[in-house]
């Protein structure tokens, strides 16, 4: 039975907040694919985040189709803003087409 990768996708705002950059983590790799969408609007659209991603390859994962929001702070000052993140389970688009029946693993 073929493996397909079960990948996690992430947003989060760039550091000097212009942007949004969604980003899926490649484990092993020092750079992941990346993609930058305006900030100056506010949170970018499930639309825009599924094309952004779509761009890089890849889909959300058809059981977990939803983003999920975590906050992060800095642990050493508690005064700080918290930082939001999205994730999202996806695959490489290629394996979208393949039967129902094939195993996926994270």
């Amino acid at each position: 039975m073929r493996e397909i990768p079960l990948l996690t996708a992430q947003m989060g705002r760039t550091g000097m907040g212009t942007h949004w950059a969604v980003y899926v983590v490649l484990p092993g790799e020092s750079r992941w694919p990346e993609e930058l969408l305006p900030a100056d609007s506010g949170i970018p659209s499930v639309n825009d985040r599924a094309a952004a991603l779509n761009r890089l390859g890849y889909v959300p994962f058809r059981t977990c189709p939803y983003w999920d929001w975590i906050e992060t702070e800095n642990p050493r000052d508690t005064a700080s803003p918290v930082r939001l993140i999205a994730t999202l389970a996806v695959v490489p688009a290629r394996s979208e087409h393949l039967a129902e029946g094939l195993s996926r693993h994270s």
